[in-house]
This record gives C-alpha cells, structure tokens and sequence, in this order.
C-alpha cells in the first residue's frame, strides 16, 4: 500500500521495551516546523490495553510537550512488547496521530527484511532476465530474493555477475529448484553454495542408485507405496544441506480440486512434513493463491499434534505484468542483518511470517500467519513502515535495471542505497536524528513572515475567519 502523506513523523516509530527513549516529533516539509516555545499534548494509548469501549480509550499516558528548534521533543518508557498510538493535540484539537512499536530487546535487535524464496527467471521458463529481476523486486521494495530457476543454479551466479561490485540494497539468496526424476514433490534449495540438480542433471543413474539405497533408512511406519518417493526426498534435503542450504517444501495444493496433476497427495504431504527432512514450508505460495487454506488448515492441524517448522510465502513468480502472486505473496523475515548467511539462521528458527495481500497499491490488506509475536509486529511493519520503504527503493530498482543496459552509473544506485539506509536507521532508532539546520529554519521563518502579513482569509475568500492550521 503507498504511505498517506503526511505532515510530521515519529522518530524512531519502533523503541526498545522498558528503556527510555527520546521520541522525536519532526517535520516533513518546511512550512510545517513547529513554532518555537508553543506547547502542545501528546497522549500515548496501548493498542492492547483493557477497555470497555473500542472508540473511546481511557487509559492513557498524557505529555506536555514544548516545541524547540522546529521539533518536540520527549522522553518516554514503554512498558509492554505491542503497538502504541501516540495522539498530538494543541489547544485539545487534534493535529496528527502516530504509531509506535515497543519491542523486547531479542526482537528489537533484529533487522525485518521482506523477501521471496522461490522466483523464476528467463533462464528457465519465466519471462525475466536475472539482473533485470532483480531489479524488480528492489522496486517493490524487497530487501532479497531467491532465483531457484527449474533445475538451473547457474542464472544465480549470473545475477551476482551482473551486479559485481555494486553496492546493492537488495541481497541475491543462492538457489534452485529440484526436480528429481521420480518425484512429484518439487524441492526449493535456497542458501547452498553448490548446485544439487547438477548432479542429477549430469548423472541420473548414479543419483538414482545413490537414492535406492536410502531405502534402507526410510522409516518402517511410512506405508508401502510411499516408501521409494520417500527416500528420494531423503537423498533430495541431504544433498541441500551438504551442499549448505535449506529445504523449502513448495506448493503442495498447487491444483487442487478437479485437476489433481499437479498436486502431492495429502498423506503424503503430511507424512514429508512430520519426517522433519525439510527445513521450512511454502505456506502461502505457487501458481496464484487457489489452495492457500488448504495448506493454512494443514498446517493448523499438525500444530494440534504437536508438529511445528517454519513457515514462508513465495510468489513462484515467473511473469511481472499481470501476476497474481508478485508481489503479493512473500515472507517477512527478522534477521541479523541482510546478509544470505543471517536470512538462512532466520529461516531455520522460524523468525518468518507468510504473508499473503489483496487489493492495489492505493488499498492493499494483508494476512499474515507465523508465531503470533511476529504476526503481530508484522502488521504493524507492512501498515506503517513497508510502504514508505517501497516509495524510496523504487528509484534504487529503476536504477538497477538501467545500469545493466550501460544507461546509468552504479554510482547512481549506491546513492539511493545510501537514502533508503539512511530512513531505515532513522525509523528503528538506530542513528542520531539529522536536526532542522539554521539555513532552512531561517527560509521558513523568513517566509512565515509574509504569510502573517498577508491576507487572514483562506481560499478564494479574502476576508474570513483564520486561517485554521498551525500558523
């Protein structure tokens, strides 16, 4: 959803739980500096407080806050791991409202980072180049990607080459997707440093052999027809990982209902996820959004019987015009950093929510499913911070994609890198706000001067009441 214009931010709009913090009420244009030494109000109200009505909330924590050089300015500690609504008030008329996420020290430490394990390419049988790709999703304001091109490691290495020594907002993960001979379980391998359909592809009779003997290791309770499927997903995952990658489970009701084709059978599918050989599973995903709530109800059950494991959503994407899944389906994941090596220790302790949107870029709604602590703080992220994100790295990915046709310097998309930082450190507190400088509060004062000696009208009416805003 494209961010509401507004006139002031909150800086930070996340604050670590239980330390005092030092919020920050700012302009975003000139005309809207505050007037120096006018006092204001700022109520602070729980999103999850207990209240007896929805519309009129009556605990609240009130702060009389003077403007100061262009800005207000108050310190505050937030008690309780949720969203805050933080309401700004002069002369008890409302001027603006914002929102604030308090977080846990472990959460607060770690980078949100959108992404999409499973995309595809012009390499296979998609309709775009790597590089290009790439691009695309940094436009939409993705911080990674994963190409896992059909049974094609090498289109990776290739988007990495096109980008070699730029420095990029966006993080390429390593992948593929697998399709052993045999199987009609699809394997997204993301993370790997090596390919595993290139050995199949290069020798199917030794892999097949090496499969057959992990029938002997296949565990005696699987039935009788599942039994050689099974052990080739057991050769499948073991490749990943030797090769230092995770194994996502994609799309198990990719056509479900009257065109079975495509589709892994249930018990099949449950007895896969319970054997604990997959690292994650594609929850919200494949060929359009038909048979998300079959896998949500899946997953539901064995949650009831006590099976857990992480859980994403994918685009599958393999056209950009017209797609029903990109970038409407992917995975918010709390990271270290936006490194592969921290987005894979990510994955593999369920720091991930699946996340599937409906609607345009003007009105888009969002269902998210995960731990509820991060389902939570992931509402929270693709309300207020996801968007504005994607209105500042939609330069960053035009520009990406002009560098590979020779039309714009690298040096052009390393600056945009540097501003989308620069909002990213600002939003989570992580850098000293950049204070109003003299030269543009002495524009403005100079300005207000002529405004106030102007006309008190609003309008086309010369004479009116007064002007209503802040002036």
């Amino acid at each position: 959803m494209l961010p509401t214009v507004t006139n002031y931010r909150v800086v930070p709009a996340v604050a670590e739980m239980g330390k005092e913090t030092e919020i920050k009420i700012v302009p975003n244009e000139r005309a809207f500096l505050f007037f120096e030494g006018v006092e204001y109000t700022v109520h602070i109200i729980c999103a999850d407080d207990d209240e007896v009505c929805y519309f009129t909330p009556t605990t609240k924590h009130s702060v009389a806050v003077t403007a100061a050089d262009g800005i207000l300015k108050f310190n505050y500690t937030f008690d309780r791991e949720q969203e805050y609504l933080l309401i700004l008030e002069k002369d008890a008329k409302k001027v603006a409202e914002f929102f604030i996420y308090s977080l846990a020290k472990d959460l607060y430490e770690l980078s949100p980072l959108r992404g999409d394990f499973h995309g595809h390419s012009y390499r296979s049988d998609a309709k775009r180049d790597p590089g290009a790709l790439l691009g695309h999703y940094r436009e939409q304001g993705y911080d990674f990607m994963a190409l896992t091109d059909h049974n094609r490691y090498y289109p990776g290495l290739e988007m990495d080459e096109a980008f070699e020594g730029v420095k990029l907002g966006i993080t390429h993960v390593p992948g593929e997707e697998i399709h052993f001979p045999g199987c009609m379980i699809h394997t997204v391998h993301v993370g790997g440093k090596s390919s595993v359909a290139a050995l199949y592809c290069k020798d199917e009779a030794k892999c097949r052999a090496e499969a057959d003997e992990y029938i002997e290791k296949v565990p005696a309770d699987v039935p009788e027809q599942y039994r050689e499927r099974y052990s080739r997903q057991m050769w499948i995952t073991d490749r990943v990982h030797e090769a230092g990658g995770l194994a996502i489970f994609p799309h198990p009701f990719w056509k479900p209902g009257g065109s079975r084709v495509f589709n892994v059978q249930e018990q099949f599918a449950r007895i896969i996820l319970k054997s604990g050989m997959y690292d994650a599973y594609e929850l919200v995903g494949g060929m359009g959004q038909i048979g998300i709530n079959f896998s949500i109800n899946l997953r539901a059950e064995l949650l009831s019987e006590g099976v857990k494991f992480p859980v994403v959503g994918s685009s599958d994407v393999h056209g950009i015009v017209g797609a029903e899944t990109f970038p409407h389906l992917f995975t918010v994941c709390f990271a270290k950093d936006n490194s592969v090596e921290s987005i894979m220790d990510a994955l593999k302790a369920g720091r991930t929510v699946a996340v599937e949107a409906t609607g345009d870029e003007y009105k888009r709604q969002y269902r998210c499913y995960g731990d509820l602590r991060l389902v939570y703080y992931a509402q929270f992220l693709l309300t207020n911070y996801f968007p504005k994100l994607q209105r500042i790295c939609a330069g960053e990915g035009i520009a990406m994609r002009s560098y590979l046709m020779g039309l714009a310097p690298a040096s052009l998309i390393e600056a945009q890198v540097e501003q989308t930082e620069s909002f990213k450190t600002e939003f989570f507190g992580k850098r000293e706000y950049i204070p109003v400088s003299d030269e543009i509060k002495e524009y403005e004062d100079k300005w207000r001067e002529v405004q106030l000696a102007g006309p008190t009208g609003k309008g086309s009416a010369y004479h009116s009441e007064k002007i209503t805003r802040q002036i």
